[in-house]
């Protein structure tokens, strides 16, 4: 009989195994499909998600961005280096299929790829849900999901032919929501596209809503060549989801599974990442609820900012005139990536700041 059976091969699974392992406990882990596969994803890891891969023994090549740039949907710019190193864009095939190699190295550790969780057959102490947006285990009335007033979905892919900062990621606000570029790997970009679900376009297919929305956007003018895809348009939703409760009897729910911040934030590996040690520590020492609490505080930080973000993304006067603050105010910048890396606290903005920030 194992100690943890991890249901989910992911980024958070394959790194809650790990730690599980390295800390003595027996534990299988389940991934329902086959390592490379593909996953809808933004694919960037802010800098304390990379300190923290690296923190724990691992390493990964991806490429490395310096900060972000937010447009309004009028053109106005503001920019800044995140306060606390580089942060990493990753591509999610070749992330996931390292971690979970990393976690079958593991002493204690046993992984069955193309394993479906079937509780008749995997018997633990300690059961842990890491099997994302859709897990199986929120069809249990412990872990009943909270879903979001603003219904929102995003698709994601790779491309050629677009012309996007290879040092900073980028995120364009438009009428609907919001589009994220980022450098990836061979000179690629990573396109990942937010709507609200009522806005999302009408074309037929996901690859002519991505197109249909880079080719209408001020801030992409002369940007835009010859679209090719280079991997699927993958589509996600609905995106923000929260749970009530993360641990309950025997299980204990992670990343995705646990909640997903909305992914404009970039906040949801790295949150997956800094995870994995409170639930390994928790349940190594019999106290899952100790977890929850940990998980919670690592949240709260992106739960603001999402919250903020998404407030001026729906009013595009707003978004003009807040991003406009930002460039003009370096330091209320300097202090929004700050509390987006976990540098600082939302208590450290002042009144001054709020109202700049039109809160």
């Amino acid at each position: 009989m194992f100690d943890a059976v991890v249901v989910g091969g992911g980024v958070a699974g394959s790194v809650a195994a790990r730690e599980l392992g390295l800390r003595g406990l027996r534990v299988a882990l389940l991934e329902k499909s086959r390592h490379p596969r593909p996953k809808p994803c933004g694919e960037g890891l802010l800098p304390h998600g990379v300190a923290g891969l690296r923190s724990l023994g691992l390493d990964f090549p991806g490429v490395p961005v310096k900060g972000l740039r937010y447009v309004s949907p009028c053109g106005v710019t503001a920019q800044a280096d995140f306060p606390s190193g580089e942060g990493m864009v990753v591509r999610r095939e070749r992330f996931d299929a390292y971690l979970f190699e990393a976690a079958a190295g593991t002493p204690n550790v046993e992984t069955f790829p193309e394993t479906p969780y079937d509780a008749a057959r995997w018997k633990a102490r300690w059961l842990v849900g890491a099997d994302g947006l859709k897990s199986q285990f929120h069809r249990q009335r412990d872990f009943r999901v909270r879903t979001p007033r603003l219904h929102r979905v995003g698709l994601s892919t790779h491309v050629r032919g677009l012309q996007v900062d290879r040092e900073r990621v980028e995120v364009l606000f438009h009428l609907g929501g919001e589009v994220y570029l980022a450098p990836s790997d061979d000179g690629e970009a990573l396109v990942a596209c937010l709507y609200r679900k009522d806005a999302l376009p009408a074309e037929p297919t996901n690859e002519l809503r991505v197109l249909h929305t880079l080719r209408s956007l001020k801030a992409l003018r002369g940007r835009v060549g010859s679209i090719a895809f280079t991997t699927p348009v993958l589509g996600a939703g609905p995106l923000g989801l929260s749970l009530g409760r993360l641990a309950a009897d025997d299980v204990v729910l992670i990343g995705d599974a646990a909640g997903a911040p909305d992914p404009v934030t970039g906040e949801g590996m790295s949150l997956a990442i800094l995870s994995a040690v409170p639930l390994a520590e928790a349940l190594a020492s019999g106290r899952p609820e100790a977890y929850e609490k940990q998980r919670r505080r690592l949240a709260s930080n992106a739960a603001w900012l999402s919250g903020w973000i998404l407030k001026a993304s729906r009013r595009p006067a707003l978004a003009d005139r807040v991003i406009g603050a930002l460039d003009e105010h370096p330091s209320l910048f300097a202090k929004l990536m700050g509390i987006a890396v976990g540098a600082a606290s939302v208590r450290d903005l002042t009144l001054v700041d709020l109202t700049r920030l039109a809160l």
